[in-house]
């Protein structure tokens, strides 16, 4: 059975975890600890997907900024849904804290991009990155 839940501080390990073992948008560093704290205590929050009593993937939105941050899961549990529910989550809460518009970027020409095209996400641009910024607006019966 998968959970999905609000993560907490105690989660942070499994988050860093996770994202290290993506197979796409790797990191080249890590992202402090404290950054991390701050997007799921002070800034935004996160959900977890809990599958066998472990975390299996994350999802983080940021109310200050109004975008997803994090979307990430272990590869083996990629295709099962778990992507769609926990980004559901994250705009569905985002869209409550009085957000106009919400974005994102991911790596260009990923897996990802597909999946938040076919979502309904918006593609408005290229970030100084180089990554593909992805918009999303509220459906109108909000």
């Amino acid at each position: 059975m998968i959970t999905i839940r609000e993560a907490t501080r105690a989660d942070v390990p499994d988050l860093e975890r996770v994202r290290a073992l993506v197979r796409e948008n790797k990191l080249s560093g890590t992202i402090p600890r404290e950054r991390i704290v701050e997007g799921l205590e002070t800034r935004g929050k996160g959900w977890v997907a809990v599958a066998e009593e472990r975390v299996v993937g994350f999802c983080m939105a940021d109310r200050n900024e109004e975008m997803i941050w994090a979307l990430f899961l272990l590869p083996e549990w990629e295709g099962r849904g778990l992507g769609r529910a926990l980004l559901e989550r994250a705009v569905a809460w985002l869209w409550d804290q009085g957000c106009t518009a919400i974005w994102l970027s991911t790596e260009a020409g990923s897996r990802a991009e597909g999946f938040y095209e076919r979502l309904g996400w918006t593609r408005i641009g290229v970030t100084d990155m180089g990554e593909v910024r992805f918009e999303l607006r509220p459906p109108p019966t909000r």
